[in-house]
């Protein structure tokens, strides 16, 4: 906050200092040129010109208030932390040589609520593949009129010249090798054009006010000044350009909200001192005082507090008790961090799905506070699925009922009837609820056998003539080599997508030893090389297996030499689309006896690997996820729980195709 300062002598010589309006700096955008080839500067102004979130950060640091709610909002939005979907593991993927996951996205929440958008660079190997994000601190980046290009200045205020260039971040494969910019910003209504609004913008002046009224009372405390003085010098008329210099030292000194308002005055010297007379009461900290009160207001309302205790912030007439803050914290969480969640929720599964990442989201452990409401309240004011949330758990079909509307449950769980054909149902797999919104309800193009008791429970399994629907699925697992097989069941198509990343890993490093021209290296010089250029870390045996597969697969020829290994890559290398012949397919596996049900027998003894694809259209042309279910499923109305009926499972495996296919 700038103060602007006149200046005026009448003719008795006395000088009158007229403080008037302050000066915010302002976000106004420059454009440089007519292309895109420049970037538009962000704030004008003296001393702010392209400095704007130089600024914002200023206001950030200098108001205790301001920062402190930022502060509070990132821990509110973190929550427990960010994890894959379904998992409660923290993610111990590294972004960069830096950071550990949860460190980074702690910046990259600090600077979405500062500046309204964050930056990200994406770093890829050689394949062109995502292999590091790091943070961009936000008030470095500047950008052209459409985005599509980004700058980045160490310094732009005494270094604006010393600058590195980015293109935008796109999906996909980067033919270029170079680090792109991931950008995200929220939308909110502005005349800018180019740069992001703050959420808080409408309290600034008021965030201005704080720090300035901080400053007046530490000044108070170390100056003897009072507020509106007049300073009489007893040295005659004093010479314009004497009268101004003194008053500009004076002026400097003990003006603004680091001292007082004064009049300078020259009399006839006649020995006397230079004199100081209060022309008003000392009532300006009462103002300051009423003017605070106002400025705190202001901020929390921007800043969307629906209680400052939330904050740390004690206020007259509120109590503090737990039962408010968790009321309080509620509304909140409803109104402000859940649209902050999914909206970092949603830039950032964009970013690193493109790397294979399953979705993430942010989690709760459970409640904030504790010795909440009680147990009666809790039955006629909660339902069953937020409750659960509340401790972490999924959502559960028919779970939107408050609690007291529930009729009690058997102390014990009911057991799955056995089925009419005298097989005995093996669920082995834990019984966990299916989300709320997938109803599990077989497809009427399904011939499979259900039996539905008095009390409302289903048991339902596939038949003969369901596997005559999907027999012409899969290839024989005679035409591939097994290279790796994973080492659990895969329950769900999550599953499946985070096995096939891992098996990604083998896909690169193949296509790495095909195309690189390997010539008399060690076996240790190719690790490193791999380590290098896909930032993928292998072990020797994984090297010499991916080596060997390859060479069995007559992908390559192979000649070693004291140690040393020399790969060439075959004709069939000359077709591309057969390089990349490394995928993964998954093998329906478990007990075989007479027991099995018909579909599950013919299923196994058909004896193919199955694409995650193939294993999608099952799962439309029976209705029900056959990742998840199998060859069957139970209900419970009882509890709103299904649960796999059907003692086998599927098993993620690595292969490559003998023959390669027309």
């Amino acid at each position: 906050m700038k103060k602007q300062t006149t200046v005026s002598k009448d003719m008795t010589g006395v000088i009158d200092l007229n403080f008037s309006s302050s000066v915010t700096p302002q976000p106004y955008e420059q454009v440089q040129g007519s292309n895109d080839n420049s970037f538009v500067y962000w704030g004008i102004g003296e001393k702010m010109y392209n400095l704007y979130p130089n600024f914002l950060l200023k206001l950030y640091n200098d108001s205790p208030l301001h920062k402190g709610i930022i502060n509070g909002k990132i821990d509110y939005i973190t929550g427990d932390g960010i994890r894959f979907k379904g998992k409660d593991e923290v993610i111990g993927i590294k972004p960069n040589d830096s950071d550990s996951f949860d460190e980074f996205i702690n910046k990259i929440i600090n600077d979405y609520l500062i500046f309204n958008a964050y930056a990200i660079e994406v770093v890829y190997n050689k394949l062109g593949r995502p292999i590091q994000w790091v943070h961009i601190p936000f008030h470095k980046l500047r950008m052209n009129r459409d985005r599509s290009r980004f700058w980045y200045g160490y310094d732009w205020q005494f270094e604006p010249s010393n600058y590195v260039t980015y293109d935008m971040w796109k999906p996909g494969i980067n033919k270029d090798g170079f680090s792109k910019v991931y950008y995200y910003s929220n939308y909110a209504p502005s005349v800018l054009n180019v740069y992001p609004t703050p959420e808080y913008s409408g309290a600034i002046k008021a965030i201005e006010n704080d720090i300035e009224i901080r400053e007046f009372h530490i000044n108070n405390i170390r100056n003897s000044f009072s507020p509106s003085s007049l300073i009489t010098f007893y040295t005659g008329g004093a010479e314009p350009e004497r009268a101004d210099a003194l008053n500009r030292k004076i002026q400097n000194a003990y003006t603004g909200s680091n001292g007082k308002k004064f009049i300078l005055g020259f009399e006839s010297p006649d020995g006397k001192a230079p004199s100081v007379q209060t022309l008003t009461p000392s009532d300006a900290d009462k103002m300051f005082i009423e003017n605070k009160k106002d400025t705190i207001q202001d901020i929390l309302t921007a800043h969307m507090c629906v209680s400052p205790m939330l904050f740390g912030i004690k206020t007259e007439g509120q109590l503090g008790g737990a039962t408010e803050l968790e009321s309080s914290y509620e509304i909140f969480k409803n109104i402000y961090v859940k649209n902050r969640r999914n909206e970092l929720e949603t830039s950032l599964n964009r970013l690193f799905a493109d790397a294979g990442f399953q979705p993430m989201e942010f989690k709760d452990s459970g409640s904030l506070f504790s010795s909440t409401l009680s147990d009666i309240m809790k039955m006629k004011t909660y339902t069953i699925n937020e409750v659960r949330e509340k401790e972490g758990l999924p959502p559960i079909l028919n779970g939107d009922r408050l609690i007291d509307e529930v009729k009690p449950v058997p102390t014990q769980e009911p057991q799955a009837p056995t089925p009419d054909n005298g097989s005995i149902p093996d669920v082995n797999v834990v019984g966990s609820p299916i989300p709320a919104n997938q109803v599990v309800s077989p497809s009427a193009t399904s011939t499979g056998g259900s039996k539905f008791s008095n009390d409302g429970s289903v048991t339902y399994h596939l038949t003969d003539d369901d596997f005559e629907k999907v027999k012409h699925l899969g290839k024989d697992k005679t035409k591939f080599t097994t290279l790796k097989k994973f080492d659990y069941t895969i329950t769900s198509f999550s599953d499946a997508r985070y096995a096939e990343q891992q098996f990604d890993d083998d896909k690169d490093v193949a296509d790495y030893i095909i195309k690189s021209g390997i010539k008399n290296m060690t076996i240790v010089q190719i690790k490193a090389a791999i380590r290098k250029d896909l930032g993928i870390t292998v072990t020797a045996d994984d090297v010499r297996r991916i080596i060997q597969e390859l060479e069995d697969s007559g992908m390559i020829n192979k000649n070693d030499l004291n140690k040393s290994i020399t790969v060439k890559s075959t004709e069939k290398t000359m077709q591309p689309e057969k390089i990349r012949r490394i995928e993964t397919r998954y093998s329906y596996d478990g007990i075989e006896d007479d027991r099995n049900r018909p579909f599950c027998a013919k299923l196994l003894e058909n004896d193919r690997y199955y694409s995650r694809s193939e294993i999608q259209e099952m799962s439309l042309l029976f209705g029900y996820d056959v990742f998840s279910y199998r060859g069957g499923f139970y209900h419970n109305p009882t509890t709103n729980i299904t649960t796999p009926y059907c003692r086998h499972r599927w098993t993620a495996v690595s292969v490559v195709l003998n023959t390669p296919e027309e």
